[in-house]
């Protein structure tokens, strides 16, 4: 083995950190720099194993990587990277360039490195195979006979294919045996990705990159798995753990496994991710239920939102009430949702906007009873109201293509949105586009420019989020002294003012509900401080938010 970095203390520690003769390993060589590990490996071909860092005087660990088919007449090392945690777009063309995995330094540790050397160790075993290598065509066709195999086990249900079942599970019980099995369906959010990168999360290298790292976590944790990606953003993962006895024990090492899945891949591929957990069997006939279990608990991040693990004790209270009784609840309040749809539809005809405001506001809490539905189910309700909608722009004259752009194509937009709280958001400024499109109220629009128009519908929908002006111009494509002066000649208030007069708004808004903190509320429209809350909130309305609200009761 090579260690290549740049801080002496850094390869003085990982010399002794590791037994490395008890795992047949020796340090032959230390380089502190990447320049200098490049002369090495040009004069010597037995360096099998190398611990590269990635910031580096003269040559960093990526030139280096990058320099390699230089020397492509030399058996290449099997390759893991030292990274600190804001190199995650290097650490990610490390792993494109041919690195196996990578350790961060602030884990470096006998714990978090000792699995990831003896991946690299086994990885050394399958190049000194003397076994012929496959095709690449054949290594192909192995994966995708794989991936089929994998398929079938989550589309055949035992208790009616049961034949076809028998002879899917056979190779999955020779792969990963049946004792402490268990599901787990993750899915990939795009909404937080830019356009950019969300191009990239299409990209095969990027999909490579996912698979790697989840597979890397899992590795470490010990736990026997497949990766089935099932589509663009959504992988399916069969597990099992026969090696544990207590299932306490087992929730831990699971736990401990799926949050730093979610942590590296925010850190490294800027993605979130929602996973569902699905419980403990054994018995290869299991694997259909346990995911159908793993895919319905996922699907819980519609309500919850993104970057959570959802186990089934989530759905518990829904399963407590049993299945009759659960169906009969979604029919009635499908029923209340339709009349709810239908009087909005009715009270938008109305110049008045607290009147359907208020029916809204209705709705809002209905959909906060669906909790547990299938997504899908929830947004079928909603087009009831969808209909209701269309309905009233024929009679009016109106077509969706006179709406904002993200509205003109409501039913497919519809079925985009990833959580109830965006559906909600969306549904509200459709109500309120045609408000105004029948009132009249929409026509001081007209004098906007594309570019504070644009500006001005994301901050009505966004508003409660962490938005800034360099962010939004960086959006709309102009620079920020641009942005904020055509913002305040065209609207009539600065982008501050603008902001913080719907924070205000909204607050007032929820301080007329009850059960809703202060903190709460300043919260949930965009103020992390209580205090700095407090003090725009004065300086707007000139009452502090306690007297405004105790001059509601009164």
């Amino acid at each position: 083995m090579m260690i290549v970095d740049d801080e002496p203390l850094v390869r003085l520690a990982l010399q002794h950190m590791i037994d490395w003769p008890s795992m047949g390993i020796s340090v032959e060589v230390e380089a502190a720099d990447g320049a200098e590990a490049l002369d090495i490996l040009e004069q010597r071909d037995d360096i099998d194993l190398m611990l590269l860092d990635i910031e580096m005087p003269r040559l960093s660990g990526i030139e280096l990587l990058r320099a390699f088919p230089a020397i492509v007449e030399k058996r290449r090392p099997v390759t893991i990277m030292l990274s600190a945690y804001s190199d995650y777009s290097y650490v990610r063309e490390a792993f494109l360039l041919g690195a196996i995995d990578f350790i961060v330094k602030s884990d470096m540790d006998e714990e978090h490195l000792v699995p990831v050397i003896l991946k690299a160790i086994s990885e050394l075993r399958k190049q000194d195979s003397p076994s012929t290598p496959l095709p690449s065509s054949e290594v192909e066709d192995d994966v995708d006979a794989k991936s089929e195999i994998l398929r079938q086990l989550i589309t055949f249900d035992p208790n009616q294919q049961e034949d076809a079942v028998a002879v899917v599970t056979t190779d999955i019980h020779e792969w990963l045996g049946e004792a402490n099995q268990l599901v787990a369906v993750m899915t990939i959010s795009q909404g937080s990705l830019g356009s950019r990168q969300e191009r990239s999360l299409h990209d095969a290298k990027t999909q490579r990159f996912i698979t790697q790292s989840v597979q890397t976590v899992l590795d470490a944790m010990s736990i026997r798995h497949f990766i089935y990606r099932k589509s663009q953003t959504e992988y399916v993962l069969f597990c099992t753990l026969a090696q544990y006895r207590s299932e306490s024990v087992i929730r831990e090492k699971v736990q401990s496994a799926f949050a730093m899945m979610q942590t590296r891949l925010i850190q490294y591929v800027n993605v979130s991710i929602a996973i569902g957990v699905s419980e403990l069997a054994s018995g290869t006939k299991h694997w259909y239920r346990l995911h159908q279990q793993a895919a319905h608990l996922v699907a819980m991040s519609f309500f919850a939102g993104w970057n959570k693990v959802f186990y089934p004790e989530s759905c518990m209270d829904q399963g407590r009430q049993g299945a009759s009784a659960v169906q009969d609840h979604v029919r009635k309040l499908q029923m209340t949702l339709k009349a709810t749809g239908a009087s909005i539809a009715q009270l938008l005809e109305q110049e008045n906007a607290e009147l359907w405001n208020r029916e809204f506001e209705q709705m809002q809490l209905l959909l906060g009873q669906t909790w547990g539905w299938r997504p899908q189910d929830v947004q079928a309700a909603l087009e009831d109201l969808l209909w209701e909608l269309g309905g009233l722009l024929y009679r009016k004259g109106i077509r969706w293509d006179d709406l904002e752009q993200e509205l003109q194509h409501p039913f497919e937009y519809l079925k985009s949105l990833e959580t109830l709280e965006e559906t909600k958001n969306w549904l509200n400024r459709i109500c309120s586009n045609l408000h105004g499109q029948l009132h009249g109220m929409a026509k001081a629009d007209v004098s906007y420019s594309s570019v504070v128009a644009t500006a001005k519908q994301f901050l009505d929908l966004h508003y409660m989020e962490d938005v800034n002006l360099a962010l939004i111009s960086e959006m709309v494509g102009v620079s920020e002294s641009y942005l904020s002066k055509q913002f305040t000649k065209e609207v009539g208030s600065n982008f501050i003012q603008y902001l913080t007069n719907l924070r205000i708004e909204e607050s007032k808004r929820l301080m007329k509900k009850k059960g809703f903190k202060i903190t709460d509320i300043a919260e949930s429209v965009g103020y992390l401080n209580v205090e700095h809350f407090s003090r725009m909130f004065k300086k707007t309305t000139g009452c502090s938010p306690k007297l405004y609200r105790e001059s509601l009761l009164k």
